[in-house]
């Protein structure tokens, strides 16, 4: 059976396990029948608990050295294939410079499907960094991204107010359709991903 480990660094920490538990129930769901997807996180390192949630790029750089412990700590237990767990990619180059097994970064992967896809996409956010966003889309050859829209909540908000952030996100979606003329939409938060995908 093969086996993949979503790296999540702070997949311990007691507020977030329930959502990872459901996470984790997703990800099986989907999976092929011999693949097996692991949350896979290290102990809770008190020094790092503000990193439970990602809401910028200095949290994401704040968490890199974590998800590079992460990383080689799942490779150690015989994992074949590591995902990210945020849509930032947090860590994509470093990781794959210490691992030999694939590294999936889910927000780069998104937004290349969603390129392939149709002639223009948008990307959905939380309320943060669009300019910064549009700089590393360009860089990476994302010309085909025609907008990106924030919902207007932080990650924390999206986390608590379900209800409140799907309507959001279809406001935004039906918006990159109907004014920028996205033929495909992603979305640039795991947690606005996963939001309503077992409901």
């Amino acid at each position: 059976m093969r086996r993949i480990a979503f790296l999540v660094p702070t997949a311990s920490t007691g507020k977030l396990k329930g959502e990872l538990a459901r996470r984790e129930r997703i990800l099986r769901s989907i999976a092929s029948p011999d693949t097996r997807i692991d949350i896979f996180g290290l102990e809770k390192d008190p020094e790092r608990s503000h990193l439970d949630i990602i809401e910028s790029d200095y949290d994401a750089s704040m968490d890199v050295p974590r998800t590079l412990e992460c990383a080689i700590a799942a490779e150690r237990a015989g994992y074949q294939a590591l995902i990210i767990s945020c849509a930032g990619d947090p860590g994509l180059a470093p990781i794959r410079e210490v691992v030999r097994v694939p590294v999936i970064a889910p927000g780069a992967t998104a937004k290349h499907v969603c390129s392939m896809l149709g002639r223009r996409f948008s990307v959905l956010t939380t309320g943060k960094g669009v300019p910064r966003r549009t700089e590393i889309y360009e860089r990476d050859g994302l010309l085909k991204l025609v907008s990106i829209h924030p919902i207007g909540m932080s990650v924390s908000e999206v986390r608590a107010d379900k209800e409140r952030a799907y309507k959001a996100m279809v406001r935004e979606g039906k918006r990159a359709v109907e004014e920028f003329g996205a033929e495909s939409v992603t979305y640039g938060c795991m947690s606005m991903g996963f939001l309503m995908v077992d409901e």
